[in-house]
């Protein structure tokens, strides 16, 4: 399969690469004309907004006559449109006489004007230029993007014709869903129910990969959620912009749910990711602030309160306990104040990541027993030694404060 697909994209290359005839774009009077000439390179429409926006019509008459233009458009059919701000019946003839079944660009509700609309040769829209990078564009910019677009047009019907071609299903599904990455251009018509036809039962992930959204169930556990999260992050047929975006719901989630301590080293763990699939665009730039602005450490003297219990037990780890030598310690929870008990589900002993010491039955400090005591002992001097304490207070029950001390024995 892999053979299969370099050949592919030679061919695909090679489609991009100049020809020994020059290209031969011609800007016709109306689309009739234009339809009676028109080649695989299809149609390029040029808007103008006719007599209320000179700067536009001026840039459009200025691009559909540059020679850089013309050549980035191959064989294109160039038509110069205009589009009214009072539409009258006559304007509307005009302007669908020259633009035909290509559509008034009215209708184009999307597409802010002046524009380069692009359609194939069957009058297919399949990519626009407007906005910023053609009005701040000079010629030469903007037939750069005229042939980034139809070169990636060219590049999608590849894909599609060689997906015709052969009989391997896997091949077939992910050449097709490979023609939907193509930047800056459309997918193909009905891509979705093209590829429930050659793979009803989603053997090979691609219907999923286009059809995919990250959200968080009702209730859903954060086991559930962290191992849906680990496997779109492992999915190869997932962008970037999808795995980060699935990044920020999570983050979001968490910092919500759990908050800056117990959801912290979560929150830290997935804006790294975050910020490694692609640094430069807007989530991987919000990373660094997410880092530094929501995660808190929970250190040793604070104790506990209503800011630092979360509303899910999930295990908090505080730094800068005095446990670092060989001995036995007496780790001790002591009631001060508020409306609730505290209960914590496990309390553990590590030095980094490996555990030194644990209890694991629950238990709940209350106000007819204000104080509970842990006893560890450490048979070597430790490195980093933290605690990794797991509360285990509903989310309406968290109205508790008190105190954490560790004495040596």
């Amino acid at each position: 399969m892999k053979k299969t697909r370099s050949l592919v994209w030679l061919a695909c290359a090679l489609l991009s690469l100049p020809v020994g005839t020059a290209a031969a774009a011609q800007q016709f009077s109306c689309y009739e004309e234009a339809a009676k000439k028109v080649t695989e390179d299809g149609y390029l429409l040029f808007i103008y907004p006719a007599g209320w926006d000179r700067y536009g019509e001026k840039l459009c008459k200025k691009l559909i006559a540059h020679a850089d233009v013309r050549a980035s458009a191959g064989d294109a059919a160039l038509l110069l449109a205009p589009i009214y701000q009072k539409r009258t019946d006559k304007t509307n003839a005009e302007a669908k006489k020259v633009m035909g079944p290509l559509g008034y660009p009215g209708e184009m509700s999307d597409i802010s004007y002046p524009a380069l609309i692009f359609f194939d040769k069957n009058a297919r829209r399949y990519a626009a230029l407007y906005g910023e990078e053609l009005m701040t564009a000079k010629p030469e910019e903007v037939a750069k993007l005229i042939k980034q677009r139809m070169d990636a047009k060219k590049k999608q019907q590849a894909l599609l014709d060689e997906s015709g071609k052969t009989a391997d299903a896997a091949q077939k599904v992910r050449l097709v869903f490979d023609a939907t990455q193509m930047k800056g251009i459309e997918w193909p018509d009905q891509v979705r129910e093209t590829i429930k036809r050659i793979d009803p039962e989603d053997k090979y992930g691609c219907l999923a990969a286009i059809n995919f959204g990250f959200g968080i169930q009702p209730n859903e556990s954060i086991e559930s959620i962290l191992k849906r999260l680990d496997s779109a992050l492992d999915n190869e047929l997932l962008t970037p912009w999808q795995k980060q975006r699935a990044c920020a719901t999570v983050i979001g989630h968490i910092r919500r749910a759990y908050g800056p301590m117990a959801g912290g080293p979560y929150i830290t763990k997935y804006a790294k990711i975050m910020q490694k699939l692609n640094p430069k665009s807007p989530l991987g730039l919000s990373a660094p602030v997410v880092m530094r602005d929501w995660v808190k450490s929970y250190h040793y003297g604070q104790g506990w309160s209503d800011q630092i219990i979360p509303a899910a037990p999930l295990p908090l780890i505080m730094q800068d306990v005095p446990i670092n030598k060989a001995g036995t310690y007496r780790i001790t929870f002591t009631l001060k104040t508020g409306r609730d008990s505290v209960v914590i589900n496990r309390l553990r002993l590590m030095d980094g990541k490996t555990c030194v010491a644990s209890d694991d039955t629950p238990r709940e400090v209350n106000w007819h027993n204000t104080q509970y005591t842990y006893t560890f002992t450490v048979k070597k001097a430790l490195k980093k030694p933290v605690l990794e304490i797991t509360y285990g207070n509903a989310p309406d029950k968290r109205s508790t404060w008190g105190d954490i001390t560790i004495t040596p024995q």
